[in-house]
Protein backbone atom coordinates (compact mmCIF):
# COMPACT_ATOMS: atom_id res chain seq x y z
CA UNK A 1 0.00 0.00 0.00
CA UNK A 2 1.26 3.46 -0.91
CA UNK A 3 2.45 5.76 1.86
CA UNK A 4 0.62 9.09 1.55
CA UNK A 5 1.71 10.70 4.84
CA UNK A 6 4.43 10.38 7.44
CA UNK A 7 3.75 11.44 11.00
CA UNK A 8 5.39 11.61 14.40
CA UNK A 9 3.76 10.47 17.62
CA UNK A 10 3.41 13.36 20.07
CA UNK A 11 1.13 11.73 22.64
CA UNK A 12 -0.04 8.28 23.73
CA UNK A 13 -2.20 7.67 26.80
CA UNK A 14 -5.24 5.81 28.10
CA UNK A 15 -8.59 7.57 27.80
CA UNK A 16 -10.78 4.67 28.95
CA UNK A 17 -10.32 1.06 29.99
CA UNK A 18 -8.28 -0.71 27.32
CA UNK A 19 -8.27 2.22 24.87
CA UNK A 20 -5.44 4.67 24.19
CA UNK A 21 -5.55 7.99 22.39
CA UNK A 22 -2.67 8.32 19.94
CA UNK A 23 -1.94 11.82 18.60
CA UNK A 24 0.19 11.97 15.47
CA UNK A 25 1.64 15.21 14.10
CA UNK A 26 1.91 15.17 10.32
CA UNK A 27 5.42 15.63 8.93
CA UNK A 28 5.22 14.93 5.22
CA UNK A 29 3.00 16.45 3.99
CA UNK A 30 2.20 18.61 7.00
CA UNK A 31 -1.58 18.71 6.57
CA UNK A 32 -4.51 16.52 5.60
CA UNK A 33 -7.88 17.28 4.05
CA UNK A 34 -10.46 14.71 5.09
CA UNK A 35 -14.12 14.36 6.01
CA UNK A 36 -15.40 13.54 9.49
CA UNK A 37 -15.98 9.81 9.64
CA UNK A 38 -13.21 8.71 7.28
CA UNK A 39 -10.46 6.28 8.24
CA UNK A 40 -6.79 5.56 7.57
CA UNK A 41 -4.32 2.70 7.27
CA UNK A 42 -1.25 2.39 9.47
CA UNK A 43 1.51 0.58 7.59
CA UNK A 44 3.15 -1.99 9.84
CA UNK A 45 6.96 -2.06 9.67
CA UNK A 46 8.57 -5.22 8.27
CA UNK A 47 5.16 -6.80 7.69
CA UNK A 48 3.69 -6.32 4.26
CA UNK A 49 0.34 -5.37 5.78
CA UNK A 50 -1.64 -2.50 7.26
CA UNK A 51 -4.05 -1.93 10.12
CA UNK A 52 -7.14 0.26 9.71
CA UNK A 53 -8.50 2.83 12.17
CA UNK A 54 -11.11 5.57 12.11
CA UNK A 55 -9.66 9.06 12.31
CA UNK A 56 -10.94 10.13 15.72
CA UNK A 57 -10.06 13.81 15.42
CA UNK A 58 -11.97 16.62 13.76
CA UNK A 59 -11.16 17.62 10.17
CA UNK A 60 -10.44 21.09 11.56
CA UNK A 61 -7.18 19.69 12.96
CA UNK A 62 -5.44 19.55 9.60
CA UNK A 63 -1.90 19.19 10.97
CA UNK A 64 -2.51 16.09 13.04
CA UNK A 65 -4.64 12.98 13.36
CA UNK A 66 -5.86 11.24 16.48
CA UNK A 67 -6.56 7.51 16.76
CA UNK A 68 -8.36 5.53 19.44
CA UNK A 69 -6.78 2.10 19.71
CA UNK A 70 -8.35 -0.78 21.61
CA UNK A 71 -6.00 -3.18 23.33
CA UNK A 72 -5.76 -6.46 21.44
CA UNK A 73 -3.03 -8.84 22.56
CA UNK A 74 -3.45 -10.95 19.43
CA UNK A 75 -3.61 -8.09 16.93
CA UNK A 76 -0.37 -7.02 15.27
CA UNK A 77 -1.74 -3.55 14.48
CA UNK A 78 -2.81 -2.80 18.05
CA UNK A 79 0.45 -4.24 19.42
CA UNK A 80 2.44 -1.96 17.13
CA UNK A 81 0.47 1.17 18.00
CA UNK A 82 0.61 0.39 21.73
CA UNK A 83 4.39 0.14 21.47
CA UNK A 84 4.78 3.63 20.02
CA UNK A 85 6.09 6.49 22.12
CA UNK A 86 6.57 10.22 21.59
CA UNK A 87 9.03 10.84 18.78
CA UNK A 88 8.37 7.63 16.87
CA UNK A 89 7.61 8.04 13.16
CA UNK A 90 4.71 6.23 11.49
CA UNK A 91 3.71 5.70 7.87
CA UNK A 92 0.09 6.24 6.88
CA UNK A 93 -2.26 5.91 3.93
CA UNK A 94 -5.24 8.29 4.13
CA UNK A 95 -7.97 9.29 3.92
CA UNK A 96 -10.34 6.45 3.02
CA UNK A 97 -14.02 5.61 3.43
CA UNK A 98 -17.37 6.68 2.03
CA UNK A 99 -19.38 6.63 5.28
CA UNK A 100 -18.39 10.17 6.17
CA UNK A 101 -20.62 12.92 7.55
CA UNK A 102 -22.90 14.34 4.85
CA UNK A 103 -22.51 18.07 5.43
CA UNK A 104 -24.86 18.99 2.61
CA UNK A 105 -27.70 17.68 4.78
CA UNK A 106 -29.10 19.42 7.85
CA UNK A 107 -31.20 16.43 8.88
CA UNK A 108 -31.51 15.21 12.43
CA UNK A 109 -29.01 12.51 13.34
CA UNK A 110 -28.72 9.15 15.08
CA UNK A 111 -25.23 8.02 16.13
CA UNK A 112 -24.74 4.48 17.45
CA UNK A 113 -21.36 3.13 18.56
CA UNK A 114 -20.16 0.05 20.34
CA UNK A 115 -17.04 0.49 22.54
CA UNK A 116 -14.07 1.55 20.38
CA UNK A 117 -16.45 2.25 17.48
CA UNK A 118 -16.85 5.57 19.28
CA UNK A 119 -13.78 6.85 17.43
CA UNK A 120 -15.82 7.04 14.19
CA UNK A 121 -18.55 9.02 15.93
CA UNK A 122 -16.11 11.20 17.90
CA UNK A 123 -14.74 12.85 14.77
CA UNK A 124 -18.22 13.81 13.59
CA UNK A 125 -19.52 15.09 16.92
CA UNK A 126 -16.43 17.21 17.60
CA UNK A 127 -16.62 18.65 14.10
CA UNK A 128 -20.36 19.40 14.37
CA UNK A 129 -19.75 21.20 17.66
CA UNK A 130 -16.81 23.21 16.31
CA UNK A 131 -18.76 24.31 13.25
CA UNK A 132 -21.96 25.25 15.12
CA UNK A 133 -24.01 22.51 13.46
CA UNK A 134 -25.54 21.14 16.66
CA UNK A 135 -27.60 24.16 17.60
CA UNK A 136 -30.67 23.66 15.40
CA UNK A 137 -31.10 19.91 15.02
CA UNK A 138 -31.94 16.81 17.05
CA UNK A 139 -29.02 14.46 17.66
CA UNK A 140 -29.15 11.18 19.62
CA UNK A 141 -25.82 9.53 20.45
CA UNK A 142 -25.95 5.95 21.74
CA UNK A 143 -22.75 4.42 23.12
CA UNK A 144 -22.81 0.79 24.21
CA UNK A 145 -20.07 -0.69 26.42
CA UNK A 146 -19.70 -3.55 28.87
CA UNK A 147 -18.87 -1.38 31.90
CA UNK A 148 -18.64 2.28 32.86
CA UNK A 149 -14.83 2.41 32.73
CA UNK A 150 -15.00 1.73 28.98
CA UNK A 151 -17.14 4.77 28.17
CA UNK A 152 -15.33 7.38 26.11
CA UNK A 153 -15.56 11.14 26.76
CA UNK A 154 -18.73 10.93 28.83
CA UNK A 155 -18.02 14.25 30.57
CA UNK A 156 -17.63 15.98 27.21
CA UNK A 157 -20.85 14.41 25.85
CA UNK A 158 -22.83 15.37 28.95
CA UNK A 159 -21.50 18.92 28.57
CA UNK A 160 -22.73 19.01 24.98
CA UNK A 161 -26.15 17.87 26.16
CA UNK A 162 -26.22 20.90 28.48
CA UNK A 163 -24.93 23.22 25.74
CA UNK A 164 -27.41 22.10 23.07
CA UNK A 165 -31.05 21.36 23.90
CA UNK A 166 -31.32 18.99 20.94
CA UNK A 167 -28.25 16.87 21.76
CA UNK A 168 -28.98 13.68 23.69
CA UNK A 169 -26.29 11.33 25.00
CA UNK A 170 -27.37 7.77 25.86
CA UNK A 171 -24.60 5.59 27.34
CA UNK A 172 -25.67 1.99 27.95
CA UNK A 173 -23.90 -0.82 29.80
CA UNK A 174 -24.40 -4.53 29.26
CA UNK A 175 -22.30 -6.07 32.05
CA UNK A 176 -22.48 -3.80 35.11
CA UNK A 177 -25.12 -4.11 37.82
CA UNK A 178 -24.29 -1.02 39.92
CA UNK A 179 -25.26 1.36 37.14
CA UNK A 180 -28.32 3.59 37.20
CA UNK A 181 -28.30 4.38 33.47
CA UNK A 182 -29.46 2.39 30.47
CA UNK A 183 -28.68 -1.32 30.44
CA UNK A 184 -28.91 -4.19 27.98
CA UNK A 185 -28.14 -4.48 24.30
CA UNK A 186 -27.59 -1.15 22.58
CA UNK A 187 -30.17 -2.05 19.92
CA UNK A 188 -32.82 -2.35 22.65
CA UNK A 189 -31.91 1.07 24.02
CA UNK A 190 -32.01 2.56 20.51
CA UNK A 191 -35.47 1.07 19.99
CA UNK A 192 -36.79 2.53 23.26
CA UNK A 193 -35.42 6.05 22.88
CA UNK A 194 -35.54 6.99 19.20
CA UNK A 195 -38.58 8.60 17.58
CA UNK A 196 -40.88 6.19 15.77
CA UNK A 197 -40.58 7.97 12.44
CA UNK A 198 -36.99 8.46 11.25
CA UNK A 199 -37.92 8.80 7.59
CA UNK A 200 -36.27 12.25 7.41
CA UNK A 201 -33.27 11.42 9.61
CA UNK A 202 -29.76 10.09 8.98
CA UNK A 203 -27.93 7.45 11.01
CA UNK A 204 -24.23 6.60 11.44
CA UNK A 205 -22.95 3.51 13.23
CA UNK A 206 -19.70 1.72 14.11
CA UNK A 207 -18.80 -1.25 16.28
CA UNK A 208 -18.87 -4.97 15.63
CA UNK A 209 -20.29 -5.92 12.20
CA UNK A 210 -23.10 -7.85 13.89
CA UNK A 211 -24.06 -4.86 16.05
CA UNK A 212 -24.00 -2.45 13.12
CA UNK A 213 -26.23 -4.74 11.04
CA UNK A 214 -28.64 -5.15 13.95
CA UNK A 215 -28.83 -1.36 14.36
CA UNK A 216 -29.48 -0.90 10.64
CA UNK A 217 -32.18 -3.57 10.64
CA UNK A 218 -33.85 -2.03 13.69
CA UNK A 219 -33.91 1.53 12.36
CA UNK A 220 -34.98 0.60 8.85
CA UNK A 221 -37.58 -2.05 9.68
CA UNK A 222 -39.10 -0.49 12.80
CA UNK A 223 -38.35 3.23 12.59
CA UNK A 224 -38.85 4.01 8.88
CA UNK A 225 -35.25 5.09 8.29
CA UNK A 226 -34.43 5.09 4.59
CA UNK A 227 -31.68 2.53 3.77
CA UNK A 228 -29.82 5.22 1.81
CA UNK A 229 -29.69 7.33 5.01
CA UNK A 230 -27.74 4.71 7.01
CA UNK A 231 -23.96 5.07 6.93
CA UNK A 232 -21.26 2.68 8.11
CA UNK A 233 -18.04 1.28 6.70
CA UNK A 234 -19.02 -2.11 8.08
CA UNK A 235 -22.48 -2.64 6.59
CA UNK A 236 -24.51 -1.12 3.77
CA UNK A 237 -28.25 -1.91 3.70
CA UNK A 238 -29.83 -2.81 0.39
CA UNK A 239 -31.53 0.25 -1.00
Amino acid sequence: MEVTHKGQVVYSGFVSKGIILLRIELLEPKSLEFKAGQYLAVLLPNLDKASYYSIASSPNKKGEVELLVKEDKLGTGAAYLYSLKAGDVVQLHMPMGDAYLREDSKRNLIFVAGASGASYIRSMIHYLDETDQLANREVHYFLGCREESELLESDFMHALAKKYSGFHYHPALSHQEDWEGHTGLITEVVDRLTPNDLSEWQAYSAGSPAMVKAVADELIANKNLKPSAFFSDLYTPEV
